[in-house]
């Protein structure tokens, strides 16, 4: 039972010190010169929220000069810059900066004053009356139709 015990734990620790970590949002620049570590999920090509804001959390080498920008695109495809936040990583190689979101498609754009890396990545906001519409409503499993609650 013991050596099943061990060979279990080294199983877990080897898994764990090997694997590989991939994500959806694209990564530009030097390796591991930002590593996000919330506020986007890195395993989606977007996210959809009803929140109006997102703290992006990272960590980067001490002293670095870390942008985030909130963008949208205009009907070309073209990105408009909205808001610009800067943070200054720490001795402990950790930032936080708390992101207002607009209604709609956000991209939000993470990199490096001096330009060795960025991420991009895109946030849907959905608004409040999607957001209500699916609290008061009665949704009936294999079923074609919604049916509004009345009842407040």
């Amino acid at each position: 039972m013991k050596k099943i015990r061990i060979l279990a734990i080294l199983t877990v620790m080897i898994t764990l010190l090997f694997s590989v970590n991939t994500f959806a949002a694209e990564y530009n620049g030097e390796p591991d010169a930002i590593v996000i570590t919330g506020g986007i999920d890195m395993d989606k090509d977007y996210e959809s929220t009803f929140n109006d804001s997102r703290t992006v959390t990272g960590m980067a080498q001490c002293g670095t000069q870390i942008v985030i920008m909130l963008c949208s695109k205009d009907d070309a495809g073209v990105l408009i810059p909205e808001t610009t936040y800067e943070a200054t990583v720490g001795i402990s190689g950790y930032f936080s900066q708390n992101v207002k979101l607009n209604i709609g498609e956000n991209i939000i754009i993470v990199y490096s004053a001096d330009e060795n890396a960025s991420i991009t990545a895109t946030i849907k906001r959905k608004s409040d009356d999607i957001k209500d519409k699916l609290e008061n409503g009665v949704y009936i499993p294999w079923g074609n139709s919604c049916i509004s609650n009345s009842i407040n």
